[in-house]
């Protein structure tokens, strides 16, 4: 009775496919394989894809299952779907051999052909295979043209800062590829590329650059900005700031070393230093060279106008301001051993199944990569 009410479900859905087979393909969930329920078909779906909320449809058997579609036994109807799911290449089928497919699928379930396990004849003949294939050349030649056309027109705009930077491999190559394209990347030489014009609107100072000056500024600054400000920017929480005054000015005050505490999104914690960074004086008020201070602070891009125009990180409006007696600061060889041990847990083959707090190595294991480590440093 169970299943001849899954059936009957199922079979309901597959007709609003097959009617909007225009639309595109469906599947039943929006937490499954690539969010595979399609709410231009079923509109519910639009909630659960918009806010991470899991969406879905009772049903018998997904047409999508690779088996299915396919007879490749790396499917399996009764197993379930996620990796097993051949969606992806449904979307490729043209509306009319969709719709096709979809009632071969339907007239299947009714006359129980899926009712019990063996061989299966799979909803794709070979010649719609060979359309498939085709359909598939096609949108991707006309993809790669699409592209083509966008990055000349994107070397046109950037000729000027392409022959400016005509000795610089990389970012010639970074900016032919990703010019007015909303998206950052992370570089070899030059750190992070923030290539969103609408970044430009965070610099403080820089009302008034244009796009080209905003990429020029931040590969100019990409080996002198400050690298655990830059951290608690654009990849890390910070928790806390220790700082002590080392100058007084009418309006503020120089922290000769900044102490930061901070916290990736992943929740591992990091520890960092700074030096002489300003702040407004207001905050801190009657305060003297040499007190020392912890606080909570906004980390913020600002435009650095002395020698050129380029990108550095500072603090401001800070809050939970305490007066300290005495602060203690990581050492230089305390960082570079943090960093060495966030490369080892990083390409660890464990490295996704760990909680960064507690190593699930065995210690002999471990003691001997940090030893190899350390070998191969010596030997540089």
């Amino acid at each position: 009775m169970k299943t001849n009410q899954l059936k009957r479900e199922t079979l309901s859905l597959i007709d609003v496919m097959i009617d909007q087979a225009n639309c595109g393909p469906s599947g039943y969930w929006t937490d499954d394989y690539e969010g595979c329920g399609n709410p231009l078909i079923f509109p519910e779906f639009d909630e659960g894809l918009k806010h991470g909320k899991n969406v879905s449809k009772k049903h018998y058997l997904c047409p999508w299952d690779t088996y299915l579609l396919f007879g490749n036994r790396k499917g399996c109807s009764s197993s379930g779907c996620y990796h097993r799911c051949s969606i992806r290449e449904a979307r490729f089928l043209p509306t009319e051999l969709l719709k096709t497919v979809l009632e071969r699928f339907k007239d299947n379930v009714i006359s129980g052909k899926y009712d019990n396990e063996g061989p299966i004849e799979p909803l794709l003949t070979p010649d719609d295979k060979a359309v498939l294939e085709k359909e598939k050349e096609r949108i991707r030649v006309e993809k790669e043209t699409e592209d083509n056309k966008r990055q000349q027109e994107r070397i046109r705009k950037a000729s000027k800062l392409l022959e400016k930077y005509a000795e610089d491999e990389e970012a010639v190559e970074l900016i032919s590829a990703h010019y007015g394209d909303k998206t950052s990347i992370q570089t070899y030489d030059h750190g992070i590329l923030f290539f969103d014009p609408e970044g430009m609107s965070s610099i403080v100072g820089g009302e008034k650059l244009s796009y080209d000056d905003y990429l020029d500024a931040q590969l100019k600054s990409s080996k002198d900005s400050r690298y655990y400000f830059l951290r608690c920017y654009h990849e890390a929480v910070p928790l806390e700031f220790k700082g002590r005054i080392e100058k007084i000015t009418k309006d503020n005050v120089c922290f000769k070393r900044i102490y930061i505490s901070g916290m990736f999104f992943d929740g591992v914690c990091f520890d960092g230093k700074e030096d002489h960074v300003w702040m407004c004086k207001d905050a801190f008020g009657d305060c003297n060279v040499g007190d020392a201070f912890s606080f909570s602070a906004e980390v913020y891009r600002y435009l650095k106008k002395g020698d050129g125009k380029s990108i550095d990180y500072g603090l401001r409006n800070p809050e939970s301001i305490k007066k300290i007696d005495d602060y203690g600061l990581p050492s230089d060889e305390e960082l570079q051993a943090q960093e060495m041990q966030s490369i080892i847990c990083e390409t660890c083959y464990l490295s996704e199944h760990c909680n960064r707090f507690d190593c699930i190595l065995n210690p002999p294991k471990k003691k001997r990569r940090n030893n190899k480590k350390k070998e191969s440093k010596a030997e540089q």
